[in-house]
């Protein structure tokens, strides 16, 4: 078999030792700097196969240089049409990293995840070898090969294609548990078990979710299974986080593809700043959690008391819990509502998002805690896929469905004149108001029958229309616009229960 590499730039001489270096035997790893963090590189390892190569295995080298996070290869080969095969596997400096035969041609290793059959973990600097196994190949065959190789240095999976890359309003829920921390349910004959991921990802579909988030607390490892089951729930989108638990507050890690620190106030996570840098080098998304909730025995660091906290590195607040929920407390103290708006009234721009922080996937009645997707969070984004949800939160454009009733639709959009040109901002956008000026208001609410509108704001001047869908927006004070202000819209129900909370249009000059 003859075996040689083809590199992309100078920039993999060192890398690869030298594209010139013969390959047949395992080499030393070249004297390579860290991969920087965001960094990818790539290049290709091909030959070719004759009938000397049948029933035989070959391994060829590549060195992985310190800083890699995550190993993406994928094969392809000729003589199909002749009966050759080629097996794949991997081995890393310590041995055998998996063997997936010839049913796979796209194999990846991260940190928490891998392809089944492939073993995740941290990727050590070394060399690396690429194993082939040929059952087959005839006489007189000549099989051409190539292996693309691309280390990746962020750790995010490069074959997350969107589900769905139609622009729309997507349903979830950002907050559940599993058999990898505290989730239980009942095994069918009466007793209590460890519950499994797919009952989680089974109760997300039949509540007609578009994506789910598995947070167990302070570990990764659901990540694994997720990425063996997400094949089996092809409408489904699974995201894989942490709820960072700590003695002064519990946060939710969202997007995640490696472990983080959650020892916050040790030398391994000194302070908050430390976990939000982990998280934006993770280009994950960071959510406090039930942060109106008592913190003592009874729900020990439930509460927020985090210090310092800077609200500008945090992208959401659980303002709607599902256990808050169901104990009754949609709203007041105990919600996540008055230390929201406390932020946005200090001129921070939080997203609103809920969770339902299930326990028990098979409790779909809400018989001991709220189920699967109640609440649900309800996310404008381009497509569906974890870039693009992770980005509709950071916009803003979401609202909370208390209830999870597909179909509902919260949205708010409000303009502003100037001469012949109109501008419009969006739910979670920033609509730039002169002084003296003024902006109307419109909102949407559809599949709540009977529902009525709240208008709730912040250091501005509303005059609202009787059913409260339109309105025109003024500066509550004009000679002190360097206080921003803010304006969001609930619903609520016939009986004045709330149903649906929407995030703000803030206002500037």
């Amino acid at each position: 078999m003859q075996v040689r590499l083809s590199c992309f730039g100078a920039a993999f001489l060192a890398l690869l030792s030298a594209c010139s270096t013969p390959i047949g035997a395992p080499t030393a790893p070249a004297a390579e700097t860290s991969l920087p963090t965001g960094a990818t590189r790539s290049f290709s390892l091909t030959g070719q196969l004759t009938r000397a190569d049948h029933q035989t295995y070959r391994e060829i080298p590549f060195t992985v240089p310190p800083g890699v996070t995550r190993l993406a290869i994928d094969l392809t080969y000729e003589g199909r049409d002749q009966k050759t095969v080629v097996d794949l596997g991997l081995r890393d400096p310590d041995g055998q990293r998996g063997w997936s035969g010839g049913n796979k041609s796209h194999i990846e290793v991260g940190a928490a995840d891998a392809t089944p059959s492939y073993r995740p973990g941290p990727l050590k600097p070394g060399t690396w070898l690429l194993v082939l196994g040929v059952p087959n190949i005839r006489d007189g065959v000549t099989s051409s090969f190539e292996a693309k190789v691309r280390l990746s240095a962020d750790g995010a999976p490069t074959t997350a294609a969107p589900i769905s890359t139609t622009p729309g309003w997507r349903r979830g829920d950002f907050h559940t548990h599993t058999a990898h921390s505290d989730g239980s349910c009942d095994n069918g004959a009466g007793v209590r078990i460890p519950c499994p991921v797919v009952r989680t990802l089974e109760a997300a579909s039949n509540a007609r979710l578009d994506f789910i988030a598995i947070t167990d607390h302070n570990t990764l490892t659901h990540a694994q299974t997720l990425r063996e089951l997400a094949p089996a729930f092809p409408d489904l989108l699974v995201i894989a986080g942490t709820e960072i638990t700590t003695f002064n507050g519990h946060a939710n890690a969202i997007g995640l593809s490696a472990p983080i620190s959650f020892q916050l106030g040790s030398a391994r996570l000194p302070d908050l700043a430390a976990l939000q840098s982990e998280v934006e080098a993770a280009n994950a998304i960071l959510s406090i959690n039930h942060p109106g909730q008592p913190s003592g025995e009874a729900c020990m660091g439930c509460g927020w008391t985090v210090q310092p906290t800077d609200f500008s590195r945090i992208a959401a607040v659980e303002v709607a819990n599902g256990g808050t929920l169901r104990a009754g407390f949609s709203e007041g103290p105990v919600s996540g509502i008055p230390f929201w708006e406390k932020q946005l009234n200090q001129g921070f721009h939080l997203t609103a998002i809920g969770g339902s922080d299930n326990h028990d996937a098979t409790d779909t009645t809400g018989a001991k805690q709220s189920p699967v997707g109640k609440p649900a969070t309800v996310v404008w984004s381009n497509s569906l896929s974890q870039p693009a949800i992770l980005a509709g939160v950071r916009s803003g454009r979401v609202f909370i469905d208390l209830q999870n009733q597909p179909g509902r639709l919260l949205d708010m959009t409000a303009t502003v004149s100037a001469g012949t040109s109109i501008s419009a901002t969006n739910m979670g956008g920033t609509l730039v108001l002169a002084p003296g000026a003024a902006a109307t208001l419109h909102v949407t609410l559809e599949g709540a029958p009977g529902a009525t509108l709240e208008l709730v704001s912040h250091n501005l001047s509303i005059i609202q229309s009787d059913d409260h869908k339109t309105a025109t927006i003024m500066h509550a004070q004009s000679n002190d616009l360097s206080k921003s202000g803010w304006i969001r819209a609930n619903a609520r129900d016939a009986a004045g229960k709330l149903i649906m909370i929407g995030n703000p249009i803030y206002v500037t000059n």
